[in-house]
């Protein structure tokens, strides 16, 4: 089957196990109040099947959750950035609806709930002495090493095959992605990077390079905080300086937002996009500044190829849209999880908190090793920085 990121894990010490029977906040505390647990959706029939969507800190940054709908992650773009606001908050309002229609009971909230599939980011999956082994987890991984407390792993790039416990599932498009205006034709006056610039190659910032685009008659812009809107846009460039074990579990987005938006990409060698990759007009390799403003020539002197990159990229895009997405989410959780969840038996209290501990043990070792690794990659690329 068919996904910002600071090196960092939430793990904040020792904490207190909720109570048997009660949910579990991502604190470690019971669920308090009894209109805490009406909004959450706690206390629903157990003869019906459960997805509980659990976010960290829901109650201070979504406190509205219970208004919203799915069309305002398009009209609320701006808050859905950061991988918890995404690939929960996002999905789970783009999910509940189809999941209602399928007889699925559907509630969100900071606790995890138990007996019921609760879907979470890796960030809230690290925690000692919280009980995970009384739900039934599906953990996503994002930009982060394995998740190993999870009972199924989503995974947002298609690099590797996926386990049997796996799938793969791309980061949804940008919300509230404004296309490029189709009336600019083939012109080639406005060049942009969509994003934090904190891993950007050197080069983009370098006024030699700017300087060359200008000499070109293209202008060079960073779009930090309108990263939705294509509108002006004639190309898209993007190309970090990244470490390989990070490179390993980006998502594709930069490049499946630019087909969406009809803008033709440069990008670096990243392997998601290689996974992606069926054709020379999915998107342009660029490895320098020089790879770049060749590219621009060729684009250029070529009108035929520009729009012909441009239809490629909305060829492409139908595989990648709202609707696509959500029947893979749909398959995987009412095809596999669900299935999967109704098939185990509730395990023994003392062999419940054993596995856990092993599966805690192993996925901090990995993420040891994860970090030991992106320190001494990115430590190496220091060294060799690319200049223009």
């Amino acid at each position: 089957m068919n996904q910002g990121f600071g090196i960092q894990e939430v793990d904040s010490g020792v904490d207190d196990v909720a109570p048997l029977g009660e949910a579990m906040r991502l604190d470690g505390s019971a669920s308090a109040t009894p209109a805490r647990a009406r909004r959450e959706g706690i206390g629903t029939d157990p003869a019906t099947p459960e997805i509980r969507f659990v976010a960290r800190y829901l109650e201070r940054d979504w406190p509205d959750i219970g208004q919203l709908e799915e069309a305002d992650v398009d009209r609320q773009a701006q808050r859905f950035r950061g991988g918890v606001n995404n690939w929960i908050i996002q999905t789970y309002l783009h999910l509940k609806e189809a999941l209602g229609e399928r007889g699925v009971a559907v509630s969100i909230g900071e606790t995890f709930k138990p007996g019921v599939v609760n879907l979470a980011h890796r960030d809230s999956l690290n925690r000692w002495l919280l009980p995970y082994f009384r739900c039934y987890i599906v953990g996503v991984r994002a930009d982060r090493p394995p998740v190993v407390v999870c009972d199924w792993e989503i995974l947002q790039n298609q690099v590797r095959s996926c386990g049997p416990t796996q799938s793969a599932i791309p980061f949804w498009p940008q919300p509230g992605l404004v296309a490029r205006d189709p009336g600019r034709g083939s012109r080639i006056e406005r060049i942009a990077y969509f994003g934090r610039t904190g891993t950007a190659t050197s080069w983009l910032v370098q006024p030699e390079f700017h300087e060359a685009l200008a000499r070109l008659g293209v202008q060079f812009e960073i779009r930090e905080h309108a990263w939705f809107d294509y509108s002006d846009i004639d190309l898209v460039l993007a190309h970090r300086q990244e470490a390989p074990t990070m490179l390993l579990q980006k998502p594709a987005s930069k490049l499946i937002n630019a087909w969406h938006a009809g803008v033709p990409a440069l990008l670096g060698d990243e392997p998601a996009y290689r996974a992606l990759r069926r054709s020379d007009l999915d998107y342009v390799r660029i490895d320098s500044a020089e790879d770049v403003l060749a590219a621009v020539r060729r684009l250029k002197s070529d009108p035929l190829l520009y729009h012909s990159m441009v239809h490629r990229g909305m060829v492409r895009a139908v595989d990648f849209t709202v609707e696509r997405i959500r029947q893979l989410w749909l398959d995987c959780l009412c095809n596999q999880a669900l299935p999967d969840a109704q098939r185990r038996r509730p395990p023994n209290v003392l062999a419940g908190w054993a596995s856990q501990q092993k599966k805690l043990l192993l996925q901090k070792a990995q993420s040891r090793w994860f970090k030991y690794r992106y320190a001494r990659e990115r430590a190496a690329r220091r060294q060799d920085t690319a200049t223009f």
